[in-house]
C-alpha cells in the first residue's frame, strides 16, 4: 500500500480539519512524482486520462510517493471497474473516476472497489495491495482505507450532483473544469464567471450531502479561493504546464534584445 508506518491514509488525511493542496502529474515519471511529492503538497495526482501511463509505471510512481510526505492519488481513463481492480491489487488506494454523471454512474465506480456482497471486486489471494498475502485481513479491512473520488464534468453531472454525492462509500467530488466549462459552451475558458459559479453552487451541495468538494486549477491564487469557498481538496498545478512554461520563459529571457 502506499503508505509508510508514519503517514495515515489520503482518505483519513481527507477527513481532517485542514483542506488538502496537490498537483497534477502527466510526465509519467516515477522521479518526477517523487521530486513533486517533496514539494510541499499534500497529494500528487497522478493522471492516466490524459498521458501515456499504464499499470505497471503508475505503481512505480506511487512507490516513489510513498516515499515522500505526499499520497498518490490516480486518475483512471474510465469507469472501468476491470482497471479499478488491477490498481487495487497493485496497492493504489486512492482512485479518481472521470466523467460520472448519474448516481447510479458513482454507485458502479464504488462498487468496483468493494469485495462482495458490497460490491463487485474479484478476491485475490496474494497481491501488492495485501503486502503480497501478508495482510491476512486486508478483504476485511480494505474500504476502511480505500478513497473514491469521482469527477463532475458535465451539465448532467450538475443537475444530479446531490445524488452523485450522497452514494454510500462515495468520499468525494471533484469538478473538472475543462470538460465542464466545454459543455457548458465556454470551451477553453476553465475560470468564465457562469462556470465558477455553477461549480459554487454545486460545492454547497457536495458538502450537505456529507462528500467532499474538489477542484483543479493551474493558478495557485486561484487554489486559494477553491479552498476559502469550500472545496476541501485542490490540485494547484500541472508538471506539463509547470514546465513548459518556465522553459518559455527562460528562453525568453535568455533571447531577450537579440
Amino acid at each position: 500500500m502506499e503508505r509508510t508506518g508514519a503517514k495515515s491514509s489520503f482518505k483519513h488525511a481527507l477527513k481532517g480539519a485542514r483542506p488538502l493542496l496537490g498537483v497534477r502529474t502527466q510526465i509519467d515519471s516515477p522521479m518526477v512524482a517523487e521530486a513533486l511529492g517533496f514539494c510541499g503538497f499534500d497529494y500528487v495526482y497522478i493522471d492516466m486520462e490524459h498521458s501515456h501511463a499504464d499499470l505497471r509505471s503508475v505503481m512505480q510512481q506511487c512507490q516513489a510517493v510513498a516515499a515522500t510526505p505526499a499520497h498518490p492519488v490516480v486518475r483512471i481513463s474510465s469507469n472501468d471497474s476491470v482497471l479499478i481492480q488491477q490498481l487495487l491489487d497493485l496497492g493504489v488506494q486512492n482512485i479518481v473516476v472521470p466523467m460520472i454523471d448519474t448516481a447510479d454512474d458513482a454507485r458502479s465506480a464504488v462498487a468496483a472497489t468493494r469485495y462482495p456482497p458490497d460490491g463487485i471486486r474479484s478476491v485475490s489471494r496474494v497481491h501488492r495491495g495485501n503486502r503480497y498475502g501478508a495482510d491476512a485481513d486486508y478483504a476485511k479491512h480494505a474500504g476502511d482505507s480505500i478513497c473514491v473520488i469521482v469527477q463532475a464534468e458535465t451539465r448532467t453531472a450538475l443537475s444530479n450532483i446531490d445524488a452523485i454525492a450522497s452514494v454510500p462509500g462515495l468520499d468525494g467530488v471533484l469538478f473538472g473544469p475543462a470538460d465542464l466549462s466545454a459543455d457548458l459552451g465556454f470551451i477553453g475558458q476553465a475560470d468564465h464567471p457562469e462556470v465558477s459559479a455553477a461549480i459554487l453552487k454545486a460545492i454547497g451541495r457536495i458538502r450537505a450531502a456529507g462528500a467532499y468538494a474538489g477542484m483543479s486549477t493551474n493558478d495557485p491564487v486561484k487554489a486559494r479561493e477553491w479552498l476559502a469557498a469550500g472545496c476541501h481538496f485542490v490540485s494547484a498545478a500541472g508538471d506539463m504546464a509547470l514546465m513548459v512554461a518556465q522553459a518559455r520563459r527562460v528562453s525568453a529571457e535568455a533571447l531577450k534584445g537579440q
